[in-house]
């Protein structure tokens, strides 16, 4: 071969080369424009939205011995109810269509309906645009439903907190957790949670944001069987949309250990039983 053959390959070799380190600085580039980018997280509505989900709870709980499992699979509608307000609260309302329980205990399926009957209910919900719960209002009598505020976890659940700046891909922000107020005593639930915004992706024709939470509860909270003093940890893992903010798919864990804390009201004995709680939430659009 020539020696001029020779080098006209090397030059076509260099100039291939060239092309494909052009494209790989160029895709990088577009990477970290991507990373750097700042993206606004609210929840808003658009008038006349209707979202359908299907949602599943499980709630599982090991005490005394035994070993409890509950299951809840539900139809939902969230729905667009009012203009936000000056402060840019709106209204969402969330019915629950069909809702079916089951429940396991010592490995044989038993009949069980839940304490709180949600089917047929429509909750109307204010929320603000960092995705906080500002009030919400039963629409109807809830047979079983005792306080009003025993419904607040259960909204809760269809929401994710916002930051109140605009945030970049690797970026975290949190939310102090404080329920059941006593003055001179313990809260029911006190704790922190942290998002981090792991990225932005297409989700069939949406374009969602990939959220990760993790929180820390100590809880000091009364049940039917006794003070319940204990540990939780939670993991969430949530795509919502880019525009609205509402959920597309949402997994969330929680698991609890402590001890229940109760006193023979004839003896005043008390007694120490270890416990430990599991609770599953799973919310998916249902296109």
């Amino acid at each position: 071969m020539s020696p001029s053959i020779r080098f006209g390959a090397v030059r076509m070799l260099i100039a291939c080369m060239a092309v494909v380190l052009g494209v790989q600085l160029a895709w990088c580039a577009s990477l970290r424009a991507e990373e750097n980018k700042a993206y606004r997280l609210t929840f808003s509505l658009s008038e006349g939205t209707l979202l359908h989900y299907e949602s599943f709870n499980q709630l599982g709980q090991s005490y005394g011995g035994t070993d409890v499992t509950m299951n809840q699979t539900s139809q939902v509608d969230m729905a667009w109810g009012a203009k936000a307000d000056s402060t840019g609260v709106s209204r969402v309302d969330i019915k629950y269509i069909e809702v079916k329980s089951s429940l396991v205990s010592g490995g044989q399926l038993r009949e069980w309906e839940p304490p709180i009957k949600l089917e047929g209910a429509t909750i109307r919900v204010f929320v603000s645009p960092a995705g906080e719960i500002v009030r919400f209002e039963p629409g109807r009598n809830i047979s079983g439903l005792q306080d009003p505020e025993d419904l607040h976890d259960i909204i809760d659940a269809w929401f994710v907190r916002f930051p109140d700046t605009t945030v970049t891909i690797g970026q975290s922000w949190s939310r102090e957790i404080v329920k059941g107020e006593r003055e001179g005593g313990e809260p029911d639930a006190k704790g922190r949670i942290v998002y981090t915004l792991k990225k932005v992706e297409k989700k069939g024709n949406l374009e969602v944001a990939v959220i990760e939470g993790k929180m820390n509860l100590k809880l000091h909270q009364d049940t039917p069987a006794g003070i319940l003093v204990g540990e939780g940890k939670a993991d969430v893992k949530a795509q919502v949309a880019l525009v609205g903010g509402y959920i597309v798919e949402l997994k969330e864990t929680i698991d609890i250990k402590g001890e229940v804390i109760a006193k023979d009201p004839l003896t005043d004995k008390e007694t120490k039983r270890e416990t430990a709680v599991t609770r599953y939430y799973e919310r998916k659009l249902q296109q």
